[in-house]
């Protein structure tokens, strides 16, 4: 079984591609060499963000092409 492989605020984007927020589902492109940042549509990663996933060390986005081979919501 191949572990999921989440990124937090600050990873530096290794692949440029579509990425999920875990918590709400939101989509959208990071590049590679920037750096992930907080999620536009549900604040993760911020304290308005949703329960568990408040704090910048958390670990919430995926690469959607990992996502869609194993969904981890």
């Amino acid at each position: 079984m191949t572990k999921t492989r989440l990124f937090k605020i600050g990873d530096p984007i290794l692949k440029t591609g579509m990425y999920i927020c875990v918590p709400c589902g939101f989509v959208t492109e990071f590049f590679e060499g920037e750096t992930f940042s907080t999620c536009e549509a549900c604040l993760a990663g911020t304290p308005d963000g949703p329960y568990d996933f408040q704090n910048v060390e958390d670990e919430f986005w995926q690469l959607y092409d990992d996502y869609l081979e194993n969904p981890t919501f």
